[in-house]
């Protein structure tokens, strides 16, 4: 909106003692040309200001990045978000998505970032997953594991193998769970060594390696 004196005929009445105010005119002042108490002056521009201060927040939000919107998400508004995206916004979310996570620093937001590509299920971002395996943070390896697990891909074999000897207990839990379905005969042979150290591993981490030994052994017969 034009809060000017050019754009007087489409402005509120109380704009205009806003813009009386804004040429440095004191209440008692404004109360006098506009014949008005004072009390209805300051309740003028208390409304203009309370306006204005409203209509530059939606600005400001409008002009927010995509991904910045989306990381001020909950996760479950961060689903609703990405299952309302038509095609072709769906396709420029994913850009900015993939250009973000170049760029991100900041291993919380990272970390999010990472989840929404294993919801979106495209084998696209496995090129930016993979290096991810070997990064630093224990939350943001495990996080890309879980990716790597919801997109399915063969060719992330090799990485989740690797993941089976992960630090992180529930990143080796993530990696078993993935084999089970892309894994092979290596994978088994893996799975199975894994297993008989079980004096060392988790409960939780055993029961995924069983799960996934039995669903291979069947598809290796």
């Amino acid at each position: 909106m034009n809060i000017s004196w050019d754009n007087i005929d489409n402005l509120e009445d109380y704009y205009i003692t806003y813009l009386l105010y804004k040429e440095s005119r004191t209440v008692s002042q404004i109360s006098k040309i506009r014949n008005l108490s004072t009390i209805e002056i300051n309740n003028q521009l208390i409304q203009a200001k309370l306006e204005i201060k409203a209509m530059l927040k939606d600005k400001i939000e409008l002009s927010k990045d995509t991904i910045d919107k989306f990381l001020g998400l909950s996760k479950p508004e961060r689903i609703d978000f990405m299952d309302c995206l038509n095609e072709d916004r769906i396709i420029d979310f994913k850009r900015k998505l993939y250009k973000r996570i170049l760029t991100e620093r900041n291993a919380e937001d990272l970390i999010a970032l990472i989840w929404s590509t294993g919801e979106l299920k495209d084998d696209r971002f496995l090129q930016l997953l993979h290096p991810l395996t070997s990064h630093r943070h224990s939350d943001v390896r495990r996080i890309t594991y879980s990716a790597l697990r919801k997109i399915e891909s063969p060719k992330s074999r090799e990485y989740l193998q690797r993941g089976l000897y992960d630090t992180n207990p529930q990143t080796r839990q993530y990696c078993a769970k993935a084999l089970a379905k892309i894994g092979n005969k290596n994978s088994l042979r893996m799975l199975r060594q894994l297993k008989s150290k079980k004096q060392f591993e988790k409960d939780y981490v055993l029961r995924a390696y069983e799960d996934a030994i039995d669903i291979l052994e069947k598809c290796n017969d």
